[in-house]
């Protein structure tokens, strides 16, 4: 059995599609909490999980940590709030509906998210998409300051829950250093995906399992996620 967690951002959806919904959610919401507005470019946060940035932007309109704090749980809420009311279009990116119409009909694996998004974004970019039916495992950032102990906390319930043999029969997919990282330090398998920021280069140098371009179902793809091509 092969668990596969899927980032959302960047590695399921194009970018390009959210960027601007994602960075005014943030701005409107600590805006409307403390009457400034956080600086979104450059953006330094990709990787990170949404309270995490919160906290970091919070801090960056001239917020000491302590009073940041205090403030950080209407931010979030507001977050939430806000993204609901946009009007908002993301887009999958390359290969990634063939890919899990692909990968679903396989008794061998089971699909999941691992997302530094807050449940609410999450599960409106899924539906919005058109495909949450693909995935029956969920992870979310609500109550998490780092991927590392998201990322952890995902991996052992996996494993408990399937009953599997180790950390490494979980495979976390992202488009990031971040989500390498945080694989790597949970025992997880690491596959990059070059569909968001990052170059291919800059994600090897973060030591992957393996690096691919987009997520397009070729059979080199499909053998680094478990697949059996028959």
């Amino acid at each position: 059995m092969h668990v596969l967690l899927f980032d959302i951002d960047g590695t399921l959806v194009l970018k390009e599609s959210t960027d601007a919904n994602e960075l005014e959610r943030f701005r409107r919401a600590i805006a409307d909490e403390v009457g400034r507005s956080p600086p979104t470019q450059p953006w330094r946060y990709d990787g990170m999980v949404d309270p995490q940035i919160c906290r970091l932007l919070l801090i960056d309109v001239g917020l000491s940590a302590s009073a940041a704090d205090k403030h950080l749980r209407r931010v979030i809420e507001r977050i939430g709030q806000i993204y609901m009311a946009m009007e908002k279009h993301p887009v999958l990116n390359d290969g990634v509906g063939e890919l899990l119409k692909t990968l679903s009909v396989s008794s061998k694996h089971k699909l999941g998210v691992l997302t530094g998004n807050l449940y609410v974004v999450a599960e409106e970019k899924l539906r919005l998409t058109g495909i949450r039916a693909y995935f029956g495992e969920r992870f979310y950032s609500d109550g998490y300051f780092e991927r590392r102990d998201l990322v952890r906390d995902a991996v052992h319930t996996c494993v408990k829950k399937h009953r599997l043999p180790g950390n490494a029969s979980v495979t976390i997919i992202g488009d990031t250093p971040r989500d390498v990282e945080a694989a790597k330090s949970s025992g997880a398998k690491a596959i990059a995906v070059a569909s968001g920021f990052f170059s291919e280069s800059e994600l090897a140098s973060a030591g992957p399992d393996a690096v691919f371009r987009d997520l397009n179902p070729r059979s080199d793809l499909l053998k680094a996620l478990g697949f059996e091509i028959i």
